[in-house]
């Protein structure tokens, strides 16, 4: 009996029963296959690896699968230098090095690629490639290596030049090309091979223009002091366990000296002395900028108006800037004035003579609409106010326990009475006045320190009466008033450095934890000693000490034509987390490091990564373990189906 009307209900059925089993079974998104992490392979050169008598014009390096030629072209270095710079293309899996010039003879050429070759796909990395070959019939096989950093703050310099000489004249560096070169990585690590034996110079610089010589003043430069003599020893292992009938297994390595080399590099300090810019920025303010410091010798004349006393000087610390207050208001009043200034230059043979250098300082008052002037004066009879300026105050609502009140003036002041001047408690209804001090900021032109003894957690008024100061044009001071209120004592943090081997002058940095390492607070010491930070906001910091040979109070950078190397620097490498209400001591020997490396590490942020990667594992391995259960083959209903 055959089921009539059925067949379709059935096979309607069982189309809906394998579209749900065949949907249970691909739950999840399609794999595509595993990902290419396999960089290419070398498998074949023309010519051989240290080939020796080679004479070809090109290099051929035929890889496992198909590469992008595109970083290749920056990234090798070919040392010896060439003169031209090599053509760089590729023919299906090989890449070609054609050699634009003839090559040296009896020389072996090293190719360094770094990590430029990578394949077409993913960009694999072939890691630190190096190839090389002999156009003589020996090899040479010595090599230099070391790090490149920067000698002020310690961190890697990359793509920096590498370069040894053979020619040990001192000047060779500006003029000669070098016989050997590298180029640092991103750790400013270098390495230089295949180097025939013999005395070199070593240097390191910032080769801006790519000329493979040192300009001075305009580049960085690092070098070694003593000469470069590289030599290679094999050190044997005799192999006891493995012996043959006479002899023993002999095995070993190879050291290659000198040891890795670290070189501090600097912008020396040239001294070509020229005024960068001169500006009259008001009738009464001229500022001129100075590319070298003019402390030993200055002096500037008003041509046609010579008078004893018509301006004020104030230099900046550096001594290479000058702003010029025009005191006389009668020769303010010029348009036009022509100044004379003297300092020191360098003649030919680089000895200094008085140079004399005339400039014209014009200023012109801004055009006013006269239209609208006399329009607005008609509508509004105007009054005419006593002129007043206003002290800039670095005052907020928050004063720190060992805050200073700070007054800035836009002019030099003539006079300032202190009677006039209040500092008293907020809630003090007869305002009985607080014995301050102001002091005159040394370091700071037209600033003044307003300093207390602060007590913790108080509410302080400060004023400033109106015409307090006047300034050098008779221009008096406004009013000025404002409340604060100082920290608590427990909301600040110590820290304290124990000092051993100390061998000389020493600078002791605190520093904001930042790229800019700026200096928060600095002292100094030349002897083994315990040094304290106090009242310290619960913030991240860096610390710095500097090796202040010559003991002039801040860091100096190296002189080649002096043969002087820059200040050594050290680092707490340790993001140091203070916290409010907390002291702690660190334990530091300064005696001298050559191999020091900077690797500051932040603690808390290290281990906050390390909770985001394993959560990020567990995730992953979460995904991985629910995907696996709906892959095809697996029984997700837990039964058997007949």
């Amino acid at each position: 009996m055959k089921p009539k009307g059925k067949t379709p209900l059935l096979i309607i059925a069982t189309l809906a029963w394998i579209t749900i089993i065949s949907s249970c079974a691909n739950i999840g998104m399609p794999t595509g296959g595993l990902k290419d992490t396999i960089p290419p392979e070398l498998v074949n050169t023309s010519p051989e690896l240290r080939a020796l008598n080679y004479d070809g014009k090109e290099v051929r390096l035929t890889f496992s699968e198909y590469i992008l030629p595109d970083e290749i072209s920056e990234t090798l270095v070919i040392s010896p230098p060439l003169t031209k710079r090599p053509t760089i293309r590729t023919k299906s899996k090989t890449l070609i090095i054609q050699f634009n010039e003839d090559l040296k003879d009896s020389t072996t050429y090293s190719l360094d690629f770094k990590n430029s070759v990578v394949d077409n796909n993913e960009k694999n990395p072939l890691e630190n490639l190096r190839f090389s070959f002999s156009t003589g019939p020996d090899y040479d096989s010595l090599r230099v290596a070391g790090r490149v950093i920067n000698a002020f703050n310690l961190e890697p310099l990359e793509k920096a030049l590498v370069l040894l000489q053979s020619n040990l004249h001192d000047s060779a560096v500006f003029k000669v090309i070098p016989n050997y070169i590298a180029k640092t990585d991103e750790q400013g690590l270098f390495m230089i091979d295949n180097i025939a034996a013999g005395e070199y110079h070593l240097f390191a610089l910032n080769d801006l223009n790519n000329d493979l010589k040192y300009n001075e003043g305009a580049e960085e430069i690092a070098f070694v002091d003593d000469l470069i003599v590289p030599r290679a020893e094999f050190h044997e292992n005799l192999d006891t366990l493995v012996k043959g009938v006479d002899s023993l297994l002999v095995l070993g390595h190879t050291h290659f000296y000198p040891d890795p080399v670290y070189l501090r590099y600097f912008t020396e300090d040239i001294f070509e002395q020229y005024i960068e810019t001169s500006d009259r920025e008001t009738r009464y303010k001229c500022v001129f900028l100075f590319n070298e410091s003019v402390e030993d010798a200055f002096d500037i004349k008003l041509l046609g108006h010579e008078k004893a006393d018509w301006n004020l000087k104030e230099f900046n610390p550096n001594m290479d800037s000058l702003t010029l207050w025009i005191t006389d208001t009668t020769i303010a009043r010029y348009d036009s004035l022509f100044m004379e200034l003297s300092y020191f230059m360098l003649d030919s043979m680089r000895q200094p003579f008085v140079y004399k250098d005339t400039l014209l300082m014009k200023y012109s008052d801004p055009k006013v609409d006269e239209k609208k002037s006399r329009k607005r004066n008609e509508e509004e009879p105007e009054v005419k106010e006593t002129p007043q300026f206003n002290w800039t105050i670095s005052l907020s609502g928050t004063m720190e326990l060992n805050g200073n009140i700070t007054l800035t003036s836009p002019e030099p002041v003539a006079s300032i009475d202190t009677r006039m001047i209040h500092l008293y408690l907020k809630g003090d209804t007869l305002k009985t006045p607080l014995p301050f001090q102001l002091s005159e900021d040394v370091n700071v032109f037209r600033s003044y320190q307003i300093s207390y003894d602060w007590e913790p957690e108080t509410e302080y008024t400060f004023v400033i009466d109106s015409a307090a100061s006047v300034n050098i044009y008779g221009i008096s001071s406004k009013a000025f008033s404002r409340s604060f209120k100082t920290r608590e004592e427990d909301y600040y943090g110590s820290l304290t450095f124990a000092f051993s081997n100390v061998q000389g002058p020493m600078i002791l940095q605190l520093l904001k934890n930042d790229d800019q390492e700026s200096v928060i607070r600095q002292t100094f010491f030349s002897a083994d000693e315990n040094i304290t930070f106090n009242l310290l906001a619960p913030e991240k910091y860096k610390v710095k000490v500097i090796y202040d040979t010559n003991n002039n109070g801040k860091w100096d950078p190296g002189s080649y034509q002096d043969k002087i190397q820059p200040e050594r620097v050290a680092y707490v490498n340790e993001v140091i987390k203070l916290r409010s209400n907390w002291s702690e001591t660190h334990q530091w020997d300064v005696t001298p490091d050559m191999t020091f490396v900077k690797n500051i590490v932040d603690k808390e942020l290290e281990e906050k990564k390390r909770k985001e990667a394993e959560e990020k594992a567990r995730k992953e391995q979460q995904n991985e373990q629910q995907n696996s259960m709906f892959k095809p083959g697996n029984n997700i209903g837990g039964g058997n189906m007949n």
